[in-house]
């Protein structure tokens, strides 16, 4: 047996552990990672659990607790206190093992040796937002789940035809009413990120979105310096050469994911979203993805977001499942005792955003 905890000055060591895996999704790479290390999130690192051939990779975010002013008369009891969580969208375990006898072991093994590390290393709290794509959520034991929402993705193995048949009607419409426009897609530079910025944030301010998701302009220099390889940028552009949508498409080995956009509020009568998901479809489908993953809604399966991403695949739903673990229960009692009742629904409870803190995680975390 042997553990191993990688940083982001390990980069080589983790992409050879995600090379043994049979792809690597870009979530659990180490550049996806050190974005939101670079945003204050916390210290990328990577656990890995290895029994010869056999591996289990973790990535995740290291975080103190010091940073929370409101918990500052229990950490001096302690000394350094930290939690753990996934970076913004999806990770969890993986493992390159597949045989059902001997995988459920294996994972035992695995969770008693990181359970471990926790305790050691005064970690109170774990995070986790699982990979609807992965559905790792199943096979992770000793961890409390829960099922949050639905999210949507589209099987590029189909022929085009069939991924067509599986969009709704009114979708199919909407697509055609919007090729009837002069509309053309662009696929943009990385340098020239402008309307991006532009449209990003007027979208987040019109949609009264979490503070948390009105990104630095540096958060999005970092995702197009570090995922160079693993970005693309398209926009719609009208007749009068007016940057209308732009849409970041963050991807791995085999999937591909729609991932933050902007958009411009006067113009989604043309249905220029639905125009450019359709294009970005086809355009993934002929570079060989498997599965374009779109997300879900802001809150659940009846808000906008989530139905416009159904539109895409009436059969298209996964489960999202996010996991909560309390290492230290003694220790995450006395943080939390401090904290009003009104906010004890979220998790970990001192991270709530009503709280003074850089950042939050809570269970209506958008996805």
């Amino acid at each position: 047996m042997v553990i191993k905890r990688l940083d982001l000055n390990d980069k080589k060591m983790w992409h050879d552990y995600l090379n043994r895996l049979d792809h690597k999704d870009v979530y659990f790479t180490p550049e996806y990672c050190e974005i939101h290390e670079r945003n204050g999130e916390g210290k990328a690192q990577l656990f890995v659990y290895e029994e010869e051939e056999k591996i289990v990779i973790y990535p995740y975010l290291l975080r103190s607790l010091d940073t929370l002013p409101h918990l500052k008369e229990v950490i001096k009891n302690y000394g350094e206190l930290y939690d753990i969580t996934t970076p913004y969208g999806y990770g969890g375990p993986l493992t390159n093992v597949k045989e059902e006898g001997e995988l459920s072991e294996f994972l035992l093994r695995f969770t008693e040796s990181f359970k471990e590390y926790c305790h050691s290393s005064n970690v109170i709290s774990e995070f986790i937002r699982f990979h609807p794509l992965y559905q790792n959520h199943e096979s992770y034991p000793g961890i409390e789940k829960s099922y949050i929402r639905d999210t949507i993705y589209v099987d590029l193995t189909k022929d085009y035809e069939e991924i067509w048949s599986n969009y709704d009607t009114k979708n199919r419409n909407r697509i055609r009413k919007s090729m009837s426009y002069d509309l053309r897609i662009h696929h943009r530079s990385l340098e020239e990120t402008k309307d991006f910025l532009r449209l990003y944030h007027d979208t987040m301010k019109r949609t009264g979105a979490k503070d948390y998701y009105h990104f630095s302009k540096m958060y999005f220099q970092n995702t197009f310096d570090l995922l160079r390889d693993n970005v693309e940028l398209i926009e719609v552009i009208t007749e009068n050469e007016k940057v209308v949508m732009s849409v970041i498409f963050m991807y791995g080995d085999e999937y591909i994911h729609y991932h933050l956009l902007g958009s411009d509020h006067e113009y989604l009568s043309l249905a220029t979203n639905h125009f450019i998901v359709d294009y970005a479809i086809k355009w993934a489908k002929e570079r060989g993805f498997k599965a374009m993953h779109l997300g879900g809604g802001y809150e659940g399966n009846d808000d906008s977001l989530y139905k416009f991403k159904k539109h895409f695949n009436k059969k298209g739903a996964l489960p999202f499942y996010i996991g909560t673990q309390i290492h230290h229960p003694r220790i995450y009692q006395e943080l939390a005792s401090s904290i009003p009742e009104e906010f004890q629904g979220y998790f970990p409870v001192y991270r709530h955003s009503a709280l003074p803190q850089t950042y939050s995680d809570e269970k209506s975390i958008r996805c």
